[in-house]
């Protein structure tokens, strides 16, 4: 089953500066919750974006997929391959207007990655500060 980390006081280990290295770090269990925690506030505090994001995005995919002559189920396909760029070229658009709309797909994609991914680093920055007050580990000015 689940063994959970013996707190350390700060009475047990001097911390002339800082917290030493060779402690054990916080609770995994717990930083693991607390990202999942922020990771869904932050989510939550970005969804309009993110939502309104990728149905432009669907939209244009359908709007290709129309141009082009497409099932609806390749735009899409087409939409989130070109959004995250990954560019099989499996499908390739080769009208101009769905040309100028698969740029303007890949460039809504690279903001969506952009976005979660900052939302994810934001969430393991708030889950990964140190509940206990301590300095952090490689801040050695003691303050």
């Amino acid at each position: 089953m689940w063994k959970r980390w013996p707190f350390i006081s700060p009475s047990q280990y001097p911390l002339e500066n800082g917290v030493p290295d060779h402690l054990p770090g916080p609770n995994r269990l717990g930083v693991q919750i607390r990202f999942l925690c922020a990771l869904g506030h932050y989510l939550h505090v970005v969804w309009p974006v993110l939502f309104g994001i990728l149905a432009w995005q669907l939209a244009l995919g359908f709007l290709i997929a129309w141009i082009e002559r497409w099932s609806p189920g390749d735009g899409v396909y087409f939409t989130f391959v070109t959004g995250l760029t990954i560019g099989y070229g499996d499908l390739v658009p080769h009208q101009p207007m769905s040309r100028f709309l698969a740029i303007l797909v890949g460039l809504l994609g690279a903001v969506l990655t952009g976005l979660i991914a900052a939302i994810a680093f934001r969430a393991l920055q708030t889950a990964t500060d140190d509940p206990t007050g301590f300095p952090d580990r490689h801040d050695r000015s003691g303050s």
